[in-house]
């Protein structure tokens, strides 16, 4: 791994250990739970919620991607 990689992925790592990111993904959890498709009415606002709700899941998934690849990185230098 490069110097750039491991800058990279431990950037990352500082970030997922701070109380600002577990904040942010409490946040994140409480608003996807509280969206309610029951209430939509049209097209449009059906794909607004569609798209915040995946972007909020891509946010709350953000941290395991970054350790997946880490991990895929690590396993293929140790190969």
């Amino acid at each position: 791994m490069t110097q750039q990689e491991e800058l990279y992925y431990n950037n990352f790592f500082d970030l997922f250990s701070s109380e600002g990111w577990k904040q942010l993904l409490e946040e994140l959890t409480v608003r996807e739970q509280a969206i309610d498709v029951s209430h939509i009415n049209n097209v449009e606002s059906l794909f607004q919620v569609k798209g915040e709700l995946g972007i909020i899941r891509m946010l709350l998934n953000f941290e395991r991607f970054i350790e997946s690849a880490y991990e895929e990185v690590t396993q293929n230098e140790s190969n």
